[in-house]
């Protein structure tokens, strides 16, 4: 028979356990690794999803992309079997860099196309430009920078968000007046940033607050609960 004390701790530790597994569950723990296996309602998926605390699945929910799912994989290389997925496999530029990197619910994920010939120093200027102004831009409004290690001057920038934090500063998709005060001091940054961008792969237009570091191909996809 267990003492009344045992019983009480075991119980203390059980419900514990409970509350972190509910917690880290409902969001996806960002890693310097992240691999993206994507596939539409015209190209359904052949193998199964095998689940852990760092692969799970998103849906986008906007963009250019919309309707498309995604197992996200935050930690680890490409898998040898992808399950009859597109899989890309990128790679944090200049880890050191970009602070701690947050759990998220939200992906925003805009795809950078960078001139070719300048790749090395675009991977510089995110190093010790880029990551140092957005990868800690807000609490809870990141922008991470990811290459994919089998494209080159294939890049993305990756605006790591909650659901709150998305509704916050695009409510209702449109840009916020918080949104605009976040990234008005970052303009200087902003054309810096555009000089080793291929042309016409970013948006230019400043009546959008985070011009430059959005791209017109992007993405949101958003977390959907654990079965």
């Amino acid at each position: 028979m267990l003492l009344p004390w045992v019983v009480s701790t075991l119980l203390s530790i059980s419900v514990t356990l409970a509350v972190h597994a509910q917690s880290s569950g409902d969001r996806l723990q960002l890693g310097e690794i992240l691999v993206l296996l994507v596939s539409s309602p015209s190209k359904p998926p052949t193998g199964p999803v095998i689940g852990d605390s760092a692969t799970r699945l998103f849906v986008a929910d906007r963009g250019s992309r919309k309707g498309q799912t995604a197992i996200v994989m935050s930690g680890g290389p490409m898998p040898p079997d992808t399950g009859g997925r597109d899989g890309v496999e990128y790679r944090l530029v200049g880890p050191g860099s970009a602070g701690p990197l947050p759990s998220v619910d939200v992906l925003g994920v805009h795809y950078v196309k960078v001139q070719p010939d300048r790749v090395d120093a675009f991977e510089t200027f995110v190093r010790d430009r880029v990551h140092p102004a957005v990868g800690n831009l807000r609490p809870d409004l990141r922008i991470l920078y990811y290459k994919d290690v089998r494209t080159a001057g294939s890049y993305v920038a990756l605006f790591a968000l909650t659901r709150a934090s998305r509704d916050k500063y695009w409510p209702k998709g449109a840009d916020s007046d918080e949104l605009r005060a976040a990234f008005a001091p970052l303009a200087p940054l902003a054309g810096q940033l555009r000089e080793y961008l291929v042309e016409g792969s970013y948006l230019a237009d400043p009546k959008f607050a985070a011009a430059v570091f959005e791209s017109r191909d992007w993405v949101d996809y958003v977390l959907q609960p654990q079965r």
